[in-house]
């Protein structure tokens, strides 16, 4: 079950990890993309200027829409990750607490046959 949970926290870091390169490639894409449709386009210098000004604001908009979301993507993977570490670390004091008492069973036990062959030992040798 702890094996199931490990893997299933290393899929969502690795989405999240996706995610994050996708949203890099996308803002450096953009970028280039309008520097180059600028650049490349016959303009005057005062409608390059506008244009210009125009595909930053609009290059701002889309920057701070994509931040937003991949802040709010990080906090649900983050209270996500959060839950499952408190979910495994409760599987784990449990079973622990459970190996710990069998071994204490298991001891006990032993102790007892120790005593009672140490005992029928003794009795033979007295006989």
């Amino acid at each position: 079950m702890a094996s199931n949970d490990l893997k299933q926290m290393e899929k969502q870091e690795t989405d999240s990890l996706k995610l994050k390169d996708f949203m890099i490639g996308a803002i450096i894409g953009g970028i280039v993309g309008g520097a180059t449709a600028l650049l490349l386009a016959p303009k005057s210098g005062k409608e390059f200027r506008s244009d210009l000004n125009g595909q930053v604001g609009s290059l701002i908009g889309k920057t701070d829409h994509l931040r937003a979301a991949v802040t709010q993507k990080g906090n649900e993977l983050a209270a996500a990750t959060k839950e499952k570490t408190i979910q495994l670390k409760s599987i784990a004091v449990e079973k622990g607490g459970q190996i710990v008492e069998t071994v204490k069973e298991k001891t006990d036990g032993l102790k007892k046959k120790v005593d009672e062959k140490k005992e029928e030992v003794l009795d033979e040798e007295f006989i």
